[in-house]
Parts: C-alpha cells; sequence; structure tokens
C-alpha cells in the first residue's frame, strides 16, 4: 500500500504530467511564444522527476537493475532538466543574460560529476546522496544538485515577479500562486542544503527536521500546476470577454455605419470591412459638421444634460442625435424638391460639394476612437435620441431654408 509520501508525490506528479499535456495542446497555436513551450517542458520533466523520486518507484527501479540508487540519479538529473527548460523560460522573457549555451554547459558539468560520484561510491551503497549516508561522496552529490536547484528556483521565483507585475489581477493571482509553490519547493531545497553542509562540515552531525522536506517538492509543484491553471482560466475568460466586447463594439459600428451612409453621395457596395465602414462614418461625420449650427449643437447639449446625460456620455450622445437630425434634414429637403425654387427662399443646395463633400477622410486606428463611434452606434437606435432629434430636426431644418 502507498504511504502518505507516496501518494503526494504520485498525486503531484499527474497533476503536474496533466497540466503540460493541457499546455501543450493550447500551445500549438504558431502565434505562442517560445516561452510557454520551455515552460511545459519544465513542467513535465519536474512531474517525472516526482514520478521517479517515489519511494515506490525507487524500489521498483532497485530490483529492476540491481543496483541501489538508480531512481535518486534520475530523479535528481530529471529535476535538473526541468531547471535547464525554467532558465529557457527566463531566457525568452529577457530575465537571464546567461546564454542557453552557457546553461547547457553548467548542467552537463554537473550531472556529469553527480554520476561519476554515483558510479565509483553510490552504486552499491545505502541512502546515497540521503542524510542518512554521511560519507563525503553522497554528500557531496547532494550539495551539487541542492546548490544547482536552489539557484535556480532562486531566479525563477525573481522572474515570476517580474511576469506578474506586467499581468492584469486575475491573471497575476494565479502567478502569485507559482511563486508560493516555488517558494514552497525553495524552501524544502534550502534547508536540505543547509544538512548537507553542516554534514560536510561535521559528519558525525545528527541531521534533524529533514522529513518535512519530502512533502515540499510535491506541495510546490501542485501550487505552481493550480497556479498555471488558475491563470490559463483566467486569461481565457478575459480573451472571452473581449471578444465579446469586440463582437458588439463591431456590431455597433456597423449599425452606425448603415445609419450615417445615407448622407454620403458615393457610397462602396458592401460588404465592407470595418477599416472601410470607419473611413465612411468619418465622412459622413464631416458631413454632420457642416450641416448643424452652432445654435442647434448648444440646444442638443442643453438637453442631453436636462436628460441625465454629463461628462463624457454626453458627446456621444449628442453625436447620435446630431446625425439623426442631419439625416432628417436631407430626407426633408429631398422630400420637397420644389422648395428650392420658391420665390424667397434660399435653401442650400443638397447636391452640391458643401453637402456631399468628397472627403475620404484618413481612418486612423485608434482604439479610442473605435469604441466611441460604437457607443455612437449604440445609442443612436435608442428612442429618446430619436424623440430629440425629431424635436429639434423641425427647428434646424426651418433655419437653414428661412
Amino acid at each position: 500500500m502507498p504511504d502518505a509520501v507516496s501518494l503526494a508525490w504520485y498525486g503531484a506528479a499527474a497533476a503536474g504530467v496533466a497540466e503540460a499535456a493541457r499546455k501543450t495542446l493550447v500551445n500549438r497555436g504558431v502565434g505562442y511564444a517560445l516561452s510557454r513551450h520551455f515552460l511545459t517542458a519544465g513542467i513535465a520533466c519536474m512531474a517525472l522527476s516526482l514520478a521517479a523520486g517515489d519511494p515506490m518507484t525507487l524500489d521498483w527501479v532497485d530490483r529492476l537493475t540491481g543496483l541501489h540508487n538508480a531512481g535518486i540519479v534520475a530523479h535528481n538529473l530529471l529535476a535538473m532538466l526541468a531547471m535547464v527548460c525554467t532558465a529557457g523560460f527566463l531566457h525568452t522573457l529577457g530575465q537571464l543574460r546567461l546564454p542557453m549555451p552557457a546553461v547547457v554547459t553548467i548542467f552537463t558539468v554537473c550531472a556529469a560529476v553527480m554520476i561519476t560520484l554515483y558510479v565509483l561510491a553510490g552504486a552499491h551503497t545505502s541512502w546515497f546522496g540521503s542524510p542518512r549516508n554521511p560519507t563525503l561522496p553522497s554528500q557531496l552529490y547532494s550539495a551539487i544538485y541542492l546548490t544547482y536547484m536552489v539557484g535556480w528556483l532562486a531566479l525563477l521565483l525573481l522572474g515570476l515577479t517580474v511576469v506578474a507585475l506586467g499581468e492584469v489581477a486575475g491573471v497575476r493571482g494565479g502567478v502569485v500562486l507559482a511563486q508560493l509553490g516555488v517558494a514552497v519547493s525553495l524552501g524544502g531545497l534550502a534547508w536540505r542544503l543547509g544538512v548537507v553542509l553542516r554534514l560536510l562540515v561535521d559528519p558525525r552531525h545528527s541531521p534533524h527536521g529533514t522529513h518535512f522536506a519530502i512533502f515540499t517538492d510535491a506541495a510546490g509543484l501542485a501550487l505552481f500546476v493550480v497556479g498555471s491553471l488558475f491563470a490559463a482560466a483566467t486569461r481565457t475568460l478575459f480573451e472571452r470577454l473581449d471578444q465579446r466586447r469586440r463582437t458588439r463594439q463591431e456590431a455597433a459600428v456597423e449599425h452606425l455605419w448603415r445609419r450615417a451612409r445615407i448622407l454620403l453621395a458615393h457610397r462602396s457596395r458592401p460588404p465592407l470591412t470595418l477599416t472601410k465602414q470607419l473611413v465612411e462614418i468619418e465622412d459622413a461625420l464631416l458631413i454632420v459638421d457642416r450641416l448643424i449650427d452652432l445654435h442647434t449643437q448648444r440646444r442638443i447639449r442643453a438637453d442631453l444634460r436636462e436628460l441625465g446625460h454629463d461628462g463624457d456620455d454626453i458627446e456621444p450622445a449628442a453625436a447620435a442625435v446630431e446625425i439623426e437630425v442631419a439625416i432628417a434634414a436631407v430626407v426633408a429637403h429631398l422630400s420637397q424638391p420644389s422648395a428650392a425654387h420658391t420665390p424667397g427662399h434660399h435653401a442650400p443646395d443638397f447636391d452640391a460639394e458643401a453637402w456631399w463633400p468628397e472627403t475620404e477622410r484618413l481612418h486612423i486606428d485608434d482604439g479610442h476612437r473605435l469604441a466611441w463611434l460604437a457607443t455612437v452606434g449604440h445609442l443612436i437606435g435608442q428612442r429618446r435620441v430619436q424623440r430629440l432629434a425629431e424635436t429639434l430636426g423641425s427647428k434646424q431644418y426651418s433655419r437653414s431654408t428661412a
């Protein structure tokens, strides 16, 4: 029967493998950064390291190979390989100046020394690399491994701090959980390193408090996986919310375009891209500026303030009303073409350049402008806008034809 240690290590290993598999499937897209692939590989290596270092796995490997501590070496080397992936993750984020060839060289040298020590003194010795074996080769092996791991985990902890600062609040919570997992693993390994250094100085020293460090590796990886899942779920939620917002925004812009293009003498054939729709909207707004006099503009804003609009909310609403007033003026004129020839009336020529100028205003890809136009699109179909436009439209047209 597996004990608590085995359950913890196998559980954390299974969670790590599942998270690595999930990230592999998600990261298949071309647009994903190399840093995500390094992080995925690091999680997978650390999960396999826990599976290899579980007591039940160690006993099985010893029986299979006929050697002592072969599973320990595999456990340590896989964990060190995970740190190589961690270094790649930090390097792609610009948080590590050490070039990757140097990272691989350090790993190769440390692994070679550890394997040599194992072959010379650990293949037929019990508890090699453990505080229970206070011999110099055993403790030197442990010192190399633990120093390597503590150093890279400390760098990962600092690198994740920089990552967290650049994320939104929800995703930052997941990064903080991952940091907590790294800190737990780092604390356990640092404690074990202190014990090893004490044994190197005094081999007769009796170590205490090393049992809790057995659980920190599993707890650290489990917290890291939870943080990764939380960050991924939050990022996915935000992306879906942004997509819904963009869809609503584009629908509002299209509604505004279909309404405002009535003012254009020359229109492109639909369907149009969003950019071309924005160009026609901007052209229509220039025509609205020419059709709506200053008195009407002031009256619109005064009436909107009485209706409760204020601050940043008043300008989109005023633009929606102005568009409706301009459309009403054009429609009223076109429905009475003889008014321009009535003696005493000097109506503007709606076919002249003053009414339908060739504007072609250059579109600027501005997110704030797009959001503003979308707000106008949402407002332009509202009944209060229609009522206000009907009230002011007749007065505007009567003054323009007077």
